[in-house]
């Protein structure tokens, strides 16, 4: 499964029956979709959604040709100055890229990370930010 971040621009969205549009549009590829983040910014609302991984190109045509806008994943970096090591963020990773190493540290790896950007709301401190 692969995490794509996608963006309904509030002009696209504008009853119910969109939203059924929208599902409809995703669901014609035979798929179990997650949905594991839905908020609402300016531009619109976000939505970060797991797809299976054989459907990424497919998916991300049919979203596009229907003004929905497929956002690159983001990633994080840590500063380690303002990190206190609270772990608030490890819990909502779903990769495990956030844990703690044998020191109680916080550490990240790079390489696990999807971009989901989960974690960037959860810290207290504000160590957390999207490079």
């Amino acid at each position: 499964m692969t995490v794509m971040n996608i963006t309904l621009p509030f002009g696209v969205i504008k009853d119910i029956s969109d939203y059924s549009r929208f599902i409809n549009e995703i669901l014609k590829f035979d798929i179990t979709l997650n949905i594991l983040k839905f908020s609402t910014g300016t531009s619109g609302i976000n939505l970060l959604i797991d797809i299976p991984d054989d459907k990424i190109k497919s998916i991300t045509e049919s979203l596009k040709k229907n003004n929905i806008i497929v956002n690159k994943k983001g990633r994080i970096i840590i500063d380690t100055e303002k990190c206190i090591d609270c772990g608030a963020c490890i819990s909502l990773c779903p990769t495990d890229a956030l844990n703690f190493d044998s020191e109680k540290r916080l550490k990240f790896y790079y390489e696990r990370c999807i971009g989901c950007l989960l974690c960037l709301d959860s810290c207290p401190r504000y160590a957390i930010e999207e490079m």
